[in-house]
Parts: structure tokens; C-alpha cells; sequence
């Protein structure tokens, strides 16, 4: 019986004990990799099938405008309410959404131009979301409630990415606000624009706050 010492450099041979670990767990390897395979081929389909439907959704889209520009407003509305109903979600439907509200207010129909951007407000892709709040202001100012037209113009100037059309935005909230009887309100926009370094409101803002400061001028009585 030999009783020499254990090498302490001995390691044992780890590459067969994982083939041995595969070879006993095989079963479960097989299942770990099939999931996998199941995970990346549901993410591409679902890749795949987002993008077939938002390419639809733009076909769709313009096919609807194609009838607006025939002058047929009636069979345009129904196509781009179609469009929002089938394909919720996608460019494709808020641009319809757009468009729909479009025809309504030229129809002087404002409140159901906002229910339908409303609609599409609820899954609009981002992109599009400066331009729903805009066309909602819009709406308000149509119903002449000049308060919630400047919420909705301060809306589109918090999401929209463009330093310059935040500032467009603010600028229309200030007018929305002088139109509706708000002048305190305007004036604080105005001075906020007017201090912008290099903003592109800054000219009209100046002139806004001279009128809005201005005393007003008591008429003489001619003696």
C-alpha cells in the first residue's frame, strides 16, 4: 500500500466532468436551448409583424388622403377612422387621427375633431405627440375655452425634442391666454421667452411685453 504523499498540484480533469454533467443533463440542455431559440424567434416575429402592420397602416393612411383630395370629406372621414380602428397604435393611425380632426374643424365641428384625437392620444407613438396637443389647442381655440388651448400648447412645448418649436408653442399658449382674458398669465410666458439667449420668440416677446405693460391711454375732452 503506498503511502505517498497527495500531489498538492494535482486538478482533476474538470473538462471530462463537464462532458460528463452534459451527458447526464442532457435532457434539460436540449430544453435550456430550445427556449432560447423560442425567445429570439418570438422577438424577431414580433419585430417582424409590428413592422408588416405599421406599413399597412401607412398604405392605408394614404389611400384615405387620396379620397380627401378627391373632395370627398364624407368617404375620407370613414377610410381614416378605419385606419385608427384596425391599426391603433402605429404612425399610420395618428396620422389619421390628424388628419380626421382636420376635416371636423373645417367643418366647424371641434369638439368631435378633439374626441377623435383623443383616440389616438392614448397610444400615439411619441413622435407624433407635440403635434396631437397642437391640434387639440386648436380645437379649444375653436370652442373659444382659451385656457385649456394654452394647457395644450404647454403640453406639446414639454414633449416636443425642438428647442425652437417649444418656443413656438409657449409663444401660441401666451396668445391663447391675451385672447381669453389672461394677461397676468401671458406676461409670465412672454417674459420667459424674452429672456432666451439666442430663442427665436424673442423679438415678438419683447413687443407682446410692451403692449401688455403699456397704461392704457385715458382720451381727452376737448375744451
Amino acid at each position: 500500500m503506498s503511502t505517498r504523499p497527495a500531489n498538492p498540484a494535482f486538478q482533476p480533469d474538470k473538462s471530462e466532468t463537464a462532458a460528463e454533467w452534459i451527458l447526464l443533463h442532457k435532457q434539460r440542455v436540449l430544453i435550456g436551448v430550445a427556449a432560447i431559440v423560442l425567445l429570439f424567434l418570438g422577438a424577431w416575429f414580433y419585430r417582424s409583424s409590428s413592422q408588416k402592420k405599421a406599413l399597412r397602416a401607412e398604405t392605408a393612411y394614404f389611400q384615405a388622403r387620396q379620397a380627401m383630395a378627391s373632395g370627398n370629406a364624407p368617404l375620407a372621414l370613414t377610410e381614416l377612422r378605419n385606419v385608427m380602428t384596425r391599426y391603433e397604435g402605429t404612425a399610420g393611425a395618428a396620422q389619421a387621427a390628424l388628419t380626421a380632426a382636420q376635416i371636423l374643424y373645417d367643418e366647424g365641428k371641434y369638439r368631435e375633431g378633439i374626441v377623435e384625437l383623443d383616440k389616438a392620444a392614448r397610444s400615439r407613438p411619441e413622435e407624433l405627440a407635440p403635434a396631437i396637443h397642437v391640434l387639440r389647442a386648436v380645437g379649444f381655440e375653436g370652442l373659444k375655452q382659451f385656457d385649456r388651448a394654452a394647457a395644450e400648447y404647454l403640453a406639446a412645448a414639454e414633449v416636443t425634442r425642438f428647442p425652437n418649436d417649444a418656443s413656438s408653442f409657449k409663444a401660441s399658449a401666451a396668445r391663447a391666454y391675451t385672447t381669453g382674458a389672461k394677461p397676468d398669465s401671458a406676461r409670465a410666458i412672454w417674459t420667459e421667452l424674452a429672456a432666451e439667449p439666442q430663442g427665436l420668440m424673442v423679438s415678438e416677446a419683447r413687443v407682446r411685453l410692451g403692449e401688455l405693460t403699456a397704461a392704457p391711454v385715458t382720451p381727452t375732452t376737448a375744451q
